[in-house]
């Protein structure tokens, strides 16, 4: 389905960006392998949607060739998507990026930002990523969303997993907020579930930036640092209909897909996922 010769790139309303960088994670590697296991197993799903009564992939989707990072340096692979994302939201398209690891999506989100003057970011995640900084960088996987709410005001849903750090992070966040504060702090809320009523809180254009570690490890399994806990596969959906309903959702990205030899329902699982988000968007 999510292959160069589904639609041609002109002829597309959805383009899909597989970028297998891994470069700052932690926990166990192989996350480069993700994208190519969601393309893998997106050739095997039913386009037919029962839910909405329509095949999704009627829109136009094209697939465009990896992006493989021939540099290690997470700030320059950052850019390197941001000026892809452009690209493509110039020429129109939707953008829907496949991790790879999470620090990618800082690129996509900095490019949306140049094209979208009220844009807000949900991100689904077990981890709250709001460190400034993790082994020398600014731009690890850990700091993502911290860097993501300076360009964007950003909800976090799913968080069951923070340092220190970030917890006082957190809480001078909330007091920002309470206090009426304006400042990059008072752009970031973090939940521990999925909660809906945040949703009216937000822009009317939406980044969508999934983590696929905010899943229950008994259905994604295939993450490079599983936390106990997390959403099943009918309560993700619930909320993302939610969302999609309320909001003008611009792309989103699916990241941290770590797969594992033998076990390829997780692969499928994500898959499925970036299916089932293109059709709450764009159905009739």
């Amino acid at each position: 389905m999510f292959t160069e010769s589904n639609v041609d790139f002109e002829a597309s309303k959805v383009v899909v960006l597989p970028i297998p960088y891994e470069k700052t994670v932690t926990g166990r590697r192989g996350t480069r392998y993700g994208p190519q296991a969601i393309l893998q197993a997106s050739q095997w799903l039913e386009l037919w949607d029962e839910e909405l009564n329509f095949e999704p992939s009627e829109i136009g989707i094209h697939t465009l060739p990896e992006i493989k990072p021939t540099i290690n340096n997470p700030e320059k692979i950052v850019e390197v998507v941001y000026k892809k994302v452009n690209s493509l939201l110039v020429k129109n398209k939707f953008p829907v990026i496949l991790g790879g690891e999470h620090s990618i999506s800082i690129g996509a989100v900095k490019a949306l930002s140049e094209h979208y003057t009220e844009l807000s970011v949900v991100a689904l995640d077990a981890h709250a990523d709001l460190r400034d900084e993790y082994e020398n960088s600014k731009y690890s996987h850990a700091c993502v969303v911290r860097r993501i709410q300076e360009i964007a005001q950003t909800i976090v849903s799913g968080v069951r997993s923070l340092s220190k750090e970030e917890a006082k992070y957190i809480s001078e966040c909330t007091s920002d907020m309470q206090a009426d504060v304006t400042s990059n702090r008072s752009r970031i809320r973090v939940f521990k579930d999925l909660n809906t009523d945040s949703i009216s809180e937000l822009s009317t254009n939406v980044y969508l930036n999934i983590d696929l570690d905010v899943l229950d490890p008994g259905i994604m399994p295939s993450v490079g640092t599983p936390e106990p806990g997390g959403f099943g596969w009918y309560e993700i959906l619930e909320f993302l209909k939610t969302l999609i309903k309320s909001k003008k959702v611009i792309g989103f990205d699916v990241v941290e897909l770590c797969p594992i030899r033998n076990n390829q329902a997780p692969d499928y699982l994500a898959a499925k996922l970036v299916y089932k988000i293109l059709g709450y968007t764009f159905r009739p």
